[in-house]
């Protein structure tokens, strides 16, 4: 810890839990706020399905910065799971991409197929028997299927939980049940940051709040710039299919939608785009476009069981350029990394690392 403070990391979402476990594990001292309960709804760290796929076509920053991660995680699972006990629940399913449509089809093999393989992921096609043949439970209306091998899914409060272990067994507090009420400044740089009951000294500070980003930066003051992140929500519901149910073992592509296999057997569906501001309802529409989901996506599963469905809030980027992960404004010591929207699970073991680097002057 620095004679100014220790890097205050605010938002204990994977974001904010993977910066503090890099920080910590490279013996930076870091407190990390935390507004609710790591892992917890509506964040978007609660709510994520995780599937964990290469950015094909993606800006070019963004698509290394997944890659970054991708290749760090089986390793950084192992670890934690090892050094926390708590276990991720890291696997690589695969995908399949369905076409039920020569459009589709010509589309994913054309388009889609030669980003994957410019991505290093070794696309593959498959024809209709092939691809029943991977998933009975699809419609037997496909007429072929793209499967990219190099998925990998995560339970995403677990990976987040473990993520924020890791960080407290390398030295980290974590502060739970802890908004964030205010700042105090000197000049250009945050010396403090306050909270209900406390004020924090701190040689550094890292906006990592999600959805909760952009209000916290207009608490910084009118000279920095707003942080261009709004939530949106996005419903999910989770199958459980009984014994003699068709297994399903690959993340499946289609509708506009997902389906998700976790080693537990229970199947993710998702997930709407609601544009509704912090409304954390799950309505109808939303229950109407995941039952859809099913119907095209997996019907040999459509008259199996609701566990439950739920919600959580992306923070989606309205800004023009990147979502940030390092400095946004005039304040010297004043880091941001938010608004990746659905991908935030994807790179988050890289941003983790990526600003830990920059905190450090790697």
């Amino acid at each position: 810890m620095s004679a100014s403070g220790p890097v205050v990391v605010i938002g204990g979402g994977v974001i904010g839990a993977a910066i503090a476990q890099s920080l910590a594990a490279r013996g930076t001292g870091v407190v990390l706020l935390e507004r609710g309960h790591v892992g917890a709804l509506p964040s978007a760290s609660g709510a994520s399905a995780a599937l964990l796929e290469p950015l094909a076509g993606a800006e070019p920053t963004l698509a290394a910065m997944a890659q970054r991660s991708l290749d760090r995680l089986p390793g950084l699972c192992d670890s934690l799971r090892a050094s926390t006990g708590i276990d991720p629940r890291w696997s690589r399913p695969g995908t399949l991409f369905i076409a039920r449509r020569d459009r589709e089809a010509s589309w994913l093999r054309d388009v889609r197929a030669p980003l994957f393989a410019a991505a290093g992921a070794s696309p593959s096609w498959l024809n209709a028997d092939q691809a029943l043949e991977c998933e009975p439970a699809i419609s037997p209306n496909v007429i072929g299927a793209l499967r990219i091998a190099a998925t990998q899914s995560v339970d995403a409060p677990s990976f987040t939980r473990a993520l924020v272990a890791g960080a407290v067994l390398h030295g980290a507090v974590l502060m739970t049940g802890t908004p964030v009420n205010g700042f105090r400044r000197i000049g250009r740089r945050v010396v403090a940051v306050q909270t209900d009951t406390d004020e924090i000294a701190c040689g550094q500070v890292v906006l990592a709040a999600g959805a909760w980003t952009a209000t916290l930066a207009r608490q910084l003051g009118a000279d920095v710039p707003s942080v261009a992140v709004a939530p949106q929500r996005g419903q999910i519901m989770a199958l459980a299919p009984r014994g003699t149910a068709p297994r399903v073992r690959h993340v499946l592509h289609g509708a506009g939608g997902y389906a998700v296999p976790k080693p537990d057997g229970t199947i993710i569906v998702g997930a709407t785009h609601d544009d509704v501001g912090f409304d954390d309802s799950i309505t109808p529409d939303g229950l109407r476009f995941l039952g859809n989901l099913v119907h095209e996506l997996i019907p040999g599963l459509a008259s199996e069981t609701i566990q439950r469905t739920w919600c959580g809030f992306r923070p989606v980027w309205r800004g023009q350029d990147l979502p940030p992960w390092g400095s946004v404004g005039p304040l010297e010591n004043l880091l941001v990394a938010t608004g990746y929207g659905a991908i935030g699970l994807t790179i988050a073991a890289g941003i983790g690392e990526a600003v830990a680097d920059q905190v450090t002057r790697r």
